[in-house]
């Protein structure tokens, strides 16, 4: 009885073990090799982009970083963080409205996106670092950059978990618009639709199996925490409804943040749908509050 009980309980934790493995697989490790160095066919006649350029980083950890640099006069700068399996170019419609308000442009790919190098997705937790480096990027080019943080989806949440971080004071203000509160969080509430099986046990073994293999636990990859710590000013931007991050994420971020702050829902947008479903409001909304915070 007892060696038939070892028998079971080994196959079950053998079973859970693989489980767990195939969501770190499927949700984290990239599938594609590093590409993304040209512009997108439809946009390359496009004249506000006639001077951008792809160009490299090396980061702590000797990855090869790429980025679309969209330059012009001034020393008002943007980061924009794409999303969740996406890439740099998706947020040329971003861009060019950021760059319309008089800002250089900053694309990053992320890690294990687009034209960078990386195994492994980081949610936005090692990215967050990767954004650090990217505003000394910057300040090298232009000690008096006024540098703006905007991320949607994963890269709301990498903007936010970066503004935890100690930044320079040339970084003034984030905007994230519908970031997630934690990688546990979002993993938590995705496994039933996507897995048809409850959180746990897997939730917790995938997370111990990403510290493994990604360098990062779940839970540590807050969001949440990172905004208690920030001291720049942040507005948060959500669609009603979101049905993949939920509004009631925002409204736990901004409780959670203490520093300067906004909060912005757009009635009836979907997710990453907010400057769609309503430009006006958007966009209106980003640059009254751009302007409480930058010079020029």
């Amino acid at each position: 009885m007892g060696k038939k009980l070892l028998c079971v309980s080994a196959i079950a934790v053998g079973g859970l073990l693989a489980a767990a493995n195939a969501m770190i697989d499927i949700e984290l490790r990239r599938k594609a090799a590093p590409h993304g160095q040209r512009l997108c066919a439809e946009r390359q006649g496009e004249t506000w982009l006639k001077n951008a350029r792809y160009v490299t980083h090396r980061n702590r950890e000797n990855m090869r970083l790429r980025a679309w640099f969209i330059p012009q006069a001034g020393s008002r700068y943007v980061i924009i963080c794409h999303g969740y399996k996406c890439c740099a170019q998706s947020m040329l419609d971003r861009a060019k409205s950021f760059y319309d308000m008089g800002f250089n442009v900053l694309l990053p790919d992320a890690r294990a996106h687009g034209g960078s190098d990386g195994r492994m997705i980081g949610m936005g937790w090692p990215e967050r670092r990767d954004i650090v480096e990217w505003i000394y990027e910057i300040l090298h080019r232009d000690k008096n950059a006024q540098i703006v943080l905007f991320g949607e989806s994963m890269g709301a949440a990498t903007v936010m978990m970066t503004a935890g971080e100690v930044l320079p004071k040339q970084v003034k203000l984030v905007i994230e618009d519908c970031g997630y509160t934690s990688v546990w969080e979002i993993f938590k509430i995705s496994m039933r639709p996507l897995y048809h099986t409850p959180p746990y046990p897997v939730l917790p073994i995938a997370s111990l199996l990403a510290r493994l293999r990604a360098g990062y636990s779940f839970r540590r990859a807050s969001a949440l925490e990172q905004v208690r710590q920030c001291r720049i000013p942040i507005l948060f931007i959500h669609g009603e409804k979101d049905a993949l991050v939920p509004a009631s994420m925002a409204l736990r971020l901004y409780g959670a943040a203490r520093c300067a702050k906004q909060l912005l829902i757009i009635p009836e947008a979907g997710h990453a749908e907010s400057a769609e479903k309503d430009p006006e409001l958007y966009w209106n909304t980003i640059r009254t509050f751009i302007d409480q915070y930058l010079d020029g």
